[in-house]
């Protein structure tokens, strides 16, 4: 496996805009938005798209690259945590036959949905030792 396709190609095939999902409400209620706003915001974005139509496309269309719009934020993980991001690559990219999975949209998809589900954050955190003192 090589850099670019671990990471992406500088070129990738899928297109060049922001994360239209990156205010969407947490499941769990810890988001920054409630479910009535994101949706206000929604339809605010299909009324301007009508313009340009990118806004109507998946963030792995609309984007130029794979690292458009992103802010590196590096991340150190113990060997047996790199070995389950690759497993699920792996099982992803199988799911999603014909698409590019790339490991920075597996790794960010990972945050966003620990994110979503901040009790299973802290359970892993109290499995660590968090909160024994």
């Amino acid at each position: 496996m090589t850099k670019d396709d671990r990471y992406g190609a500088a070129g990738d095939t899928y297109g060049s805009s922001g994360d239209q999902y990156d205010d969407a409400p947490s499941q769990n209620g810890t988001g920054a938005e409630t479910a009535g706003a994101a949706a206000d915001d929604a339809e605010t974005e299909t009324d301007d798209s009508a313009n340009d139509g990118v806004a109507d496309l998946p963030f792995i269309f609309a984007r130029r690259t794979v690292k458009a719009d992103r802010d590196a934020l590096p991340v150190y993980v113990r060997a047996s945590t790199a070995d389950q991001i690759g497993e699920l690559e792996r099982e992803l990219d199988d799911r999603f036959d014909g698409d590019d999975v790339m490991s920075l949209d597996v790794r960010e998809a990972v945050v966003k949905a620990g994110l979503r589900n901040v009790e299973d954050v802290v359970d892993v955190m109290e499995t660590w030792g968090y909160g024994r003192r």
